[in-house]
This record gives structure tokens, C-alpha cells and sequence, in this order.
């Protein structure tokens, strides 16, 4: 489906220094002062294709740290861009919700040193505490993390595949075991924490933590 040009704006490809720089910029370029001088030059075509790739790429980013909130940053970015390819919002709006995506990834980033956690364990803290939050408050669930992580993380081998991923399953439930989480909620725990592990640590040992010592 071709992206239909800006509202009320003569088509025109941008020039030739601006695209190159779109081109080798990173997503901190989207604040309050870039979309003010979006809107201050209306006449001109911002690649917003660009933009998007930016975007998405800093989500894709993230997924190695945190499903929930890349799919959370990535169906924002998507139902935005479906309401401005249906002409229902301007390029400017699209733009404000890019930085908006910017400023709540920051604020992840904020919010895990305040917990006194990992970017990873962020991460599976945000998969147990939109599930179980009203069961277990943040203090056992901070604590719970920090051990689940170094359980993974030590017990992690060549790859996910079987009987490896038994290994770590086995290890992960003991340690769920000794924490004291209620038996009734010992498989969904599990099932969270494991399909976090695998996104994470899918490239293992590849991944960034070759320092462990693994089992």
C-alpha cells in the first residue's frame, strides 16, 4: 500500500543532507524541538519512513530485554501509523507519539534503577507483576528476579534445546519452590519466566553474560 503524502503538503523527496542525516540518526533525535520544528516547516517532506525505521529498530532493541514492553511500544507504533495511512492524523502526530515511545523508554530505564534492578530483570519482573502483582508485593517480587536471573544465568547451556531447557525448567522451579511461591501459581510463574529466558538469552553464549558460571 503506497503512504499517501502529507496532508496539504506539495510532494517533494527531501534534500539530500537532510535525508543522510535522518539516515545515520538514532532515536534521541525525537524530542519536543525536533516535532516544533516539524510543525514550524510544514512545507517540507519529512521522510517520516525514516523515522519509523528509527523507531522500530529501538523496539527490536528492547525485545532482547523486555517482551511485553517492545509488543506494548510496537502496537502503539503500528495502530498510529494505521490511523495516519487511513488520513485520520497528520505526520505531526505520528511524530508526537514517536517521542512519547522515546520518553517511555527512558522513563523503563529510570523506573528499573529505582527497583534496583538489571534491564533484563526488569523484564521479568514486568512479566510476574502484571500477573500477580496483587498476590506478592514488589519487594518479594524484586527478590524473587534477582534469584530466578541468577538461577537462569547459571544454568543456562550450549542452547534452548531439549534436554537443556529441562535443566534450566527444573533448576527455575526449585528455586520458585524455595521462595515460597503458592503452589497453584508455580507453572504460570515458570511459563513466564522461561518464555523470557529464551528471548533474552536466545544467542547464548553469544548474548553478553559468557562472565557466568555456567552448570
Amino acid at each position: 500500500m503506497t503512504k499517501p503524502s502529507l496532508p496539504n503538503t506539495p510532494s517533494r523527496e527531501p534534500g539530500p543532507s537532510r535525508s543522510a542525516g535522518l539516515e545515520r540518526a538514532d532515536i534521541s533525535i525525537l524530542d519536543d524541538q525536533f516535532l516544533q520544528t516539524f510543525k514550524d516547516r510544514p512545507q517540507e517532506n519529512l521522510p517520516l519512513k525514516l523515522l519509523q525505521r528509527l523507531v522500530e529498530h529501538e523496539i527490536q532493541l528492547r525485545r532482547k530485554q523486555n517482551i511485553t514492553r517492545a509488543r506494548s511500544f510496537k502496537e502503539l507504533l503500528e495502530a498510529t501509523l494505521q490511523k495516519y495511512h487511513n488520513r485520520l492524523i497528520d505526520a505531526a502526530e505520528v511524530v508526537r507519539v514517536m517521542i512519547q515511545i522515546r520518553q517511555d523508554m527512558a522513563a523503563e530505564e529510570k523506573r528499573a534503577r529505582a527497583l534496583g534492578l538489571d534491564a533484563d530483570e526488569l523484564a521479568f519482573y514486568d512479566a510476574m507483576a502484571v500477573n500477580f502483582f496483587g498476590l506478592y508485593d514488589e519487594a518479594f517480587l524484586r527478590d524473587l528476579i534477582h534469584g530466578v536471573v541468577h538461577t537462569v544465568k547459571n544454568n543456562l547451556k550450549i542452547d534452548w534445546t531439549e534436554p537443556h531447557r529441562e535443566d534450566v525448567k527444573a533448576t527455575v522451579r526449585r528455586e520458585l519452590r524455595r521462595r515460597d511461591v503458592r503452589q497453584e501459581d508455580l507453572e504460570p510463574f515458570l511459563g513466564y519466566i522461561l518464555d523470557q529466558a529464551k528471548e533474552i538469552y536466545a544467542d547464548w553464549p553469544v548474548g553478553g553474560y559468557a562472565e557466568v558460571n555456567v552448570g
